[in-house]
């Protein structure tokens, strides 16, 4: 300012033969500037007194608790601040503000506490605590990438496997159980040795076995020779010397024939296959009208069965103690002892 004032001085004394008008000019601005530096004045003087007073209540008031090094206050010469120009009992803030006092990451305390009685770590210190929190990081991914796969090879619940394995359970019975279970039967046929006659008829069904066996006149079994079929069936066929065949059909519907040639007799013996499921044969004994080649002793001495070409269901089933049904038993008189 004594600068200025010096300048408006100098310039004065040079130009004063400029005459009397710049003289009253040269007045007025020596005046403003010296209002200007006036009032400068009393407002530093202001200032100085306000902080004065703020330096004195400051003192006044009770002292607060020390920071902790390294905390309460910056560092010596950071942005132009002298520590030992504080004023005692003014505290510095913490740069960090009230996130100062906060723990670190991890859950884990500094030594003595936080906030103003924290105490300063180690390297050692830091370097441990960044390893723990790297550990259990580690073992966070760990298991959050051992749960996704578990859920993707195992997306299902156990009640809901359960619940899928119960209903896979009744749509499979569902679809394999059959339509109809068909009815059993057992019986006792002739086979007619006469070409005009019908063939007898076996009756089958799906997943079940049929057993044929071939008898004489006398009941006695009736060795097989060979034999031959058509259809969709499978026959298991009897041993050398046997007399006892067994079908087994492939589909739910289908016919087809079955020839049968028999040991010491030149006629072949043809039966009808047919698989349905309705009823079907579990047995079914099949008597050639004449003695066979395994044939028992006749029950007669003399006679015996006479018809060989024809068929005589009843006379067969009274011969093999199976009379028809509402026959009645008779007593005679006079006959042979043996056949009473």
């Amino acid at each position: 300012m004594r600068r200025l004032i010096f300048s408006f001085a100098v310039l004065a004394a040079v130009n004063l033969s400029a005459g009397p008008s710049f003289a009253q000019s040269l007045g007025g601005a020596v005046n403003s500037v010296n209002s200007a530096v006036s009032g400068a004045v009393n407002g530093s003087v202001d200032e100085f007194q306000t902080f004065r007073n703020k330096l004195s209540a400051s003192k006044s008031a009770p002292a607060a608790a020390p920071a902790p090094a390294g905390m309460g206050k910056p560092a010596k010469g950071a942005a132009g601040i002298d520590e030992d120009a504080i004023p005692p009992g003014v505290q510095t803030q913490n740069p960090l503000g009230p996130a100062g006092a906060l723990p670190p990451m991890g859950g884990k305390l500094p030594a003595g506490g936080y906030g103003t009685n924290a105490q300063p770590q180690t390297p050692e210190e830091l370097q441990a605590m960044m390893d723990e929190e790297a550990d259990q990081q580690k073992k966070k991914m760990e298991d959050q990438v051992f749960n996704q796969a578990l859920k993707n090879l195992l997306p299902l619940k156990p009640e809901q496997i359960r619940k899928t394995l119960e209903t896979f359970r009744i749509s499979r019975e569902a679809a394999e159980t059959p339509i109809t279970v068909p009815e059993p039967r057992m019986e006792v046929v002739t086979a007619s040795l006469d070409p005009s006659d019908a063939p007898i008829v076996i009756k089958m069904a799906p997943n079940t076995v049929t057993t044929v066996s071939i008898l004489d006149a006398t009941g006695a079994p009736w060795p097989i020779q060979d034999m031959s079929w058509a259809g969709a069936y499978a026959i298991t066929p009897p041993e050398s010397g046997g007399n006892v065949l067994r079908i087994t059909p492939s589909s739910a519907h289908g016919v087809g024939n079955i020839s049968i040639r028999l040991v010491d007799m030149i006629t072949p013996v043809t039966m009808r296959l047919q698989t349905g499921i309705d009823w079907v044969h579990y047995r079914l004994d099949v008597r050639i009208p004449k003695p066979g080649p395994l044939a028992k002793t006749p029950l007669i001495q003399y006679g015996g069965l006479k018809t060989i070409a024809g068929k005589d269901d009843q006379m067969v089933g009274i011969l093999d103690g199976m009379p028809p049904e509402g026959a009645e038993k008779l007593k005679v008189d006079g006959v042979d002892g043996r056949t009473s």
